[in-house]
C-alpha cells in the first residue's frame, strides 16, 4: 500500500470513529497504516545522542498534534476525561474490545511480566502508568505489596473501585512517571504500554534507580521498541507514524514514543542500568526487558554464582564424558569427542 493510499484509508477510518474510540478491527488496521509525514524526515537525519535532537522530537510531536501553540503538558494531555464505567469487568481494556486474540496478547504479557518481576514472598510492586491496573490487581491478590502512580486520577479511581470490590490491598497516587510513594522504594517498578509517554525518559532512567530497594529490577513490557528503524519509528526515537499513534496524539495529545532497540539498550546502559531483553514468539506485546542497577552487589553475587555453577556442571559433564569415551562402543565415541572439544571452550 502507497503512503498516499494509508491517508486515504485512515481519514475513512476516522470519518467512522467520528467521536467514539476504535473498535478493535479500527485498531489493528491503524496499527498497520503507515503514515507518510515528510516533518519526520529532519528527525531522522540526526544523531540522536547530540544536542537538538530533543528539540526536534518535541517539534515533530506538535506537528503531528496540530496544535502547536499550546505546547505538552503532561498533566493535561496524558489525562482522559473519563467517567467510571457503569460495567467494570467488562468495559475496561482489554475485555471493552471483545475480541479474544486482542485479550489473549494482553494475557501473554501479564504472564510474561510475572515471570520476570522477581518478585520475593511478600515483596513491593510500583506501576507506574497501570491504566485499568489488571497487574496490579493480580499482584495484590498474590500478597504482594501493590502501589500504582499514574497522571490519571481517573484511571486510578477505577482501580481503587474494582479494588474494593475484590477486598483487595491496592494503593495509589496521582503523580507524574518517577514521582509517588515519597521516601519508598521497591522490590519492582513496572511499566506496561506506559514508558513510552515519557518525553524525558532519559531522565526518568536516572530517577528510577533511587526507587528501588537493593537488588530490584525495573521491568518494561508492551513498549513499542523496534529490533531496527522502520515506517513507524524511521529514527532512533521519536514520534510514532503508524495511523493508530497519530490518532491517539491528535484526539488525546498523548505522547506516543518509538526506540530503536540499539538505542534505547545504549541510552539504558550510559544511565547505569544492565539490559535483559526477552523477546515473545507469540505475541510482541509481551516482549519484556529487564533492567537492573548495573552495580547492585545482589545483582553481581547472582552472576558470579551462575558462572561458578555453569563452571561446575561442565566439569560434571566432562568426567561423564570421559567415562563413556573409556567404555563405550566404538560407535558412539566420534560425537561424544566432538562434544568434548566443544566443552574445552568452557
Amino acid at each position: 500500500m502507497t503512503r498516499s493510499n494509508a491517508q486515504a484509508e485512515f481519514d475513512a477510518l476516522l470519518e467512522l470513529i467520528g467521536a467514539g474510540v476504535p473498535d478493535a478491527e479500527q485498531y489493528k488496521r491503524m496499527s498497520g497504516l503507515i503514515l507518510d509525514m515528510p516533518a519526520s524526515r529532519k528527525l531522522a537525519a540526526m544523531d540522536p545522542f547530540l544536542p537538538g535532537y530533543k528539540d526536534a522530537a518535541m517539534e515533530l510531536y506538535l506537528h503531528l498534534r496540530g496544535r502547536s501553540d499550546q505546547g505538552y503538558v503532561p498533566t493535561r494531555d496524558e489525562v482522559c476525561a473519563g467517567a467510571l464505567p457503569d460495567n467494570l469487568w467488562t468495559e475496561l481494556v482489554p475485555w471493552s474490545f471483545r475480541d479474544a486474540g486482542m485479550v489473549a496478547e494482553h494475557v501473554f504479557a501479564w504472564a510474561h511480566i510475572l515471570t520476570h518481576l522477581g518478585l520475593p514472598a511478600g515483596g513491593s510492586l510500583l506501576e507506574y502508568g497501570p491504566g485499568s491496573g489488571q497487574v496490579l490487581l493480580m499482584a495484590a491478590r498474590m500478597g504482594y505489596c501493590a502501589c500504582g502512580v499514574d497522571i490519571d486520577a481517573g484511571a486510578l479511581r477505577t482501580i481503587e473501585a474494582q479494588a474494593a470490590h475484590l477486598r483487595l490491598a491496592v494503593e495509589t497516587e496521582c503523580a507524574v512517571f518517577g514521582d509517588g510513594f515519597a521516601g519508598q522504594s521497591f522490590d519492582a517498578i513496572l511499566f506496561y504500554e506506559a514508558f513510552h509517554h515519557a518525553f524525558d525518559f532519559d531522565e526518568l532512567l536516572v530517577i528510577l534507580r533511587g526507587r528501588l530497594k537493593s537488588g530490584g529490577r525495573v521491568v518494561l513490557c508492551g513498549e513499542p521498541i523496534v529490533r531496527e528503524v522502520c515506517g513507524a519509528v524511521p529514527y532512533a526515537w521519536g514520534p510514532r507514524l503508524d495511523a493508530l499513534s497519530v490518532f491517539c496524539t491528535r484526539r488525546f495529545g498523548w505522547m506516543e514514543l518509538g526506540f530503536t532497540h540499539d538505542y534505547f539498550v545504549s541510552l539504558a546502559e550510559t544511565k547505569g542500568w544492565t539490559v535483559d531483553f526477552y523477546p515473545f514468539a507469540e505475541a510482541g506485546r509481551a516482549t519484556v526487558y529487564v533492567l537492573e542497577p548495573a552495580n547492585d552487589s545482589r545483582r553481581v553475587r547472582r552472576l558470579e554464582a551462575n558462572e561458578a555453577g555453569s563452571r561446575q556442571q561442565a566439569q560434571m559433564l566432562r568426567e561423564e564424558l570421559a567415562a563413556m569415551r573409556a567404555s563405550t562402543s566404538w560407535r558412539i565415541t566420534r560425537p561424544v569427542r566432538a562434544l568434548s572439544r566443544l566443552l574445552k571452550r568452557f
